[in-house]
């Protein structure tokens, strides 16, 4: 349904201007999802065992973790319009991601994608 009149060209702007920050917002929680696989922290207060904690949890929701649901890696890779599968084997390139992947075993049975 198109809305016509002055309100209804303000409303499709606010409806793209929602939708462009959603993306937004999106892109950043990637970003520091990538950030936290190669084992980059923000604090220097975090413990050797926190970090590993945390690149091996940002490892598993980017490669084993295959549901679809919102918050998933894979839907958000959808909504940005990228290629899950192939996303994570440009990030298996990533020598930081790589070497994680290693640490954490979870480079074993790399058939998913």
């Amino acid at each position: 349904m198109r809305r016509t009149g002055s309100w209804g060209i303000l409303a499709d702007c606010a409806v793209r201007e929602v939708a462009q920050r959603s993306k937004r917002l999106w892109i950043a929680v990637l970003h520091q999802a990538i950030e936290d696989a190669k084992g980059n922290t923000r604090s220097a207060e975090k413990s050797a065992s926190t970090v590993e904690g945390v690149q091996r949890d940002a490892l598993i929701w980017i490669f084993r973790d295959q549901s679809r649901v919102g918050n998933s890696f894979h839907a958000i890779c959808d909504l940005l319009d990228l290629d899950p599968d192939q996303a994570r084997q440009r990030l298996r390139r990533v020598p930081a991601i790589r070497r994680g992947l290693h640490r954490t075993r979870l480079d074993v049975g790399q058939g998913e994608g």
